[in-house]
């Protein structure tokens, strides 16, 4: 009796050693990079081997600023890691073509996911205007493009769903240079009342590169125009975040409604390039944009 019950044991202890001997063996199921995300597009083709899919937290593509993410996956659904990526976003005017400020596309640190952000000059229509993608992909020794596809980039509207909002401006720089600039409102993506960080993007407006322009202010002064165009206290201009790469400031909203964030764009040395002073004559600076919530 003695004996069974010990054989029975060592088999007991045999099975666990096989069993975590084989859970070691088995692949670990591969985490989802793009959890929380929603899925804008997908690329493919027969002749690809990999599938690109466009993704962000609101699943549309939208004028002005809008973050993407993409996602790169091989044939049986796996999330590809070491991919490199471009993607180019050109617009059909008919007569003449146009890109759009934007970033690189980057890896995300510890994910297989790959990040850009673009500044999208026009929506889809706009002056009978479409969207297109050039995107080429390269993971080891596979290389591959997507050409000429449609993409869908929204317009921006207020509370009401029919009067546009101004979130992104291309100002031509006083003085006679004749250089061109276009600024981006990042942030509040979310506003509310009390202080809020307000962020941006400058760029030359150069087709096709746009290239980033650094050093530069952003002198902000928000109004209500409905509320006597009165203003808020603890307001910080936006400056150059070397580290961000990105213009940052602080907007204090002292109540709910529609707010202009009027701004004067300046050079390094503080010599105006566009905008104005709000003043008892001059309700708004000819740079703004517009927060309503």
């Amino acid at each position: 009796m003695r004996r069974k019950r010990y054989i029975q044991i060592i088999w007991m202890v045999l099975l666990s050693f096989a069993a975590v001997s084989c859970s070691k063996d088995d692949p670990e199921p591969q985490v989802d990079p793009t959890e929380g995300l929603t899925k804008i597009q997908e690329f493919s083709a027969p002749d690809s081997p990999y599938t690109i899919t466009l993704y962000n937290e609101t699943g549309r593509l939208q004028l002005g600023y809008t973050k993407v993410y993409f996602a790169v996956t091989d044939g049986d659904g796996n999330f590809i890691d070491n991919a490199a990526l471009s993607a180019f976003p050109e617009m059909d005017m008919g007569m003449h073509k146009h890109s759009t400020p934007r970033s690189g596309i980057t890896k995300v640190e510890g994910k297989a996911l790959y990040e850009a952000y673009y500044s999208f000059l026009m929506y889809s229509g706009q002056g009978n205007g479409t969207w297109y993608y050039d995107i080429e992909y390269t993971v080891g020794d596979v290389s591959h493009s997507f050409e000429d596809v449609v993409i869908q980039v929204d317009n921006v509207f207020r509370p009401d769903g029919a009067t546009q909002r101004r979130v992104i401006q291309t100002v031509t720089a006083i003085g006679g240079s004749g250089q061109r600039y276009i600024v981006t409102l990042v942030e509040p993506l979310s506003p509310k009342v009390g202080t809020n960080d307000i962020t941006a993007y400058i760029h030359e407006g150069t087709n096709p590169d746009y290239p980033a322009v650094t050093g530069f202010n952003l002198i902000l002064d928000p109004r209500m125009p409905s509320m006597e165009n009165h203003s808020s206290p603890n307001n910080v201009d936006l400056t150059w975040d070397a580290v961000n790469h990105i213009y940052k400031g602080i907007v204090n909203f002292s109540m709910t409604g529609y707010w202009k964030l009027n701004l004067i764009l300046q050079n390094g040395a503080g010599e105006t390039l566009y905008g104005n002073p709000v003043t008892d004559e001059t309700e708004a600076s000819s740079l703004y944009f517009e927060v309503e919530f």
